[in-house]
């Protein structure tokens, strides 16, 4: 399977979104998941907190424009809640941090590439970052409110990280990964601060952890190749498993602490998209087309499946 660059996405204008049910973007595989919920589990995942919401970045709001479509987190009978459009360009990668509040990685195309915030339950962003070296894809947020951000630069990929409230980035981290059919993948920290980051380039799926507070890069050693793990979706839970989608699986594998070989795999899963991971081990996996899959923790199927008329590329879970 070939992940081709976001730049060749978004350069291709949708239609509407009554088409976008019809038709997925070009470099991703046909046949999204089925638009109906699975035999759900005794307790929906997330049941404790009914306050809780599931978000949904759609690329085909309207052309060259997305939103951000906001679900009930009960994905046993999910209810769409509202809609965001304010702040909402392209929008591919989601993180929601420890105070509920929501980034969104924006792609380029009739707006400028940014990363917008979000208060829980607002419909407008409060902040925006747009002062950027190259597309930004993906990003997260530590503990201390610092946004890094997972861009493509001519080709390679760097990650940039700015203070709470500040758009001049404190830092430009070169993840040495790039080449052919570049696609900036997931970002997630693992139980020492470090973030670890995804990148595909050459056709191939490359995981790399950037330490705390410094430019170092490492390899992180992980077999994905060898399983055909294509990405782009990646996450952490809070046991440090990681957990890897693939779209040309339609998997997500998971790795143990310091295991380099799956431990775990998560069967039928569309997996052309970004994923979340709660801290308990809840996966959100966008398809890349018209649906995320809900997984629960320690389940090796979709639990729920959330269907939409939406070009869904990403998907985030509210705490």
């Amino acid at each position: 399977m070939v992940f081709l660059s976001r730049a060749a996405l978004a350069s291709v204008a949708i239609a509407s979104l009554a088409g976008a049910a019809n038709a997925a973007p070009s470099n991703f595989r046909a046949g999204a998941a089925p638009m109906q919920a699975l035999t759900p589990p005794r307790q929906p995942v997330g049941a404790a907190n009914s306050s809780r919401v599931v978000y949904v970045a759609n690329i085909d709001g309207q052309p060259g424009l997305g939103q951000i479509l906001v679900y009930s987190a009960s994905m046993q009978n999910p209810q769409l809640l509202r809609t965001i459009t304010n702040g909402a360009g392209r929008p591919f990668g989601l993180w929601v941090d420890a105070k509920n509040i929501l980034y969104v990685a924006n792609y380029p195309n009739k707006l400028q590439g940014s990363v917008t915030e979000f208060q829980p339950g607002a419909s407008s962003p409060f902040f925006e970052i747009t002062s950027f070296m190259g597309y930004p894809e993906s990003v997260a947020v530590d503990a201390k409110g610092d946004v890094f951000v997972n861009e493509s630069y001519e080709d390679e990929g760097i990650v940039q990280e700015f203070a709470p409230g500040s758009n001049t980035a404190e830092r430009t981290i070169d993840t040495g990964v790039g080449g052919y059919a570049f696609g900036n993948g997931g970002m997630a920290f693992d139980g020492h601060g470090n973030l670890i980051v995804a990148e595909q380039a050459d056709l191939k799926l490359q995981i790399v952890k950037i330490a705390r507070g410094s430019f170092k890069v490492s390899s992180l050693g992980l077999d994905l190749n060898g399983n055909d793990i294509t990405g782009p979706g990646m996450g952490i839970d809070k046991a440090g498993n990681i957990y890897v989608g693939s779209g040309a699986t339609s998997a997500v594998y998971v790795f143990a602490p310091g295991q380099t070989e799956p431990s775990r795999t998560i069967s039928n899963v569309a997996g052309y998209g970004f994923m979340n991971v709660t801290p308990q081990g809840a996966v959100y996996e966008a398809s890349g087309e018209s649906s995320v899959a809900e997984i629960a923790p320690g389940a090796n199927a979709p639990t729920h499946i959330l269907g939409c008329f939406c070009s869904a590329q990403g998907a985030a879970a509210s705490r």
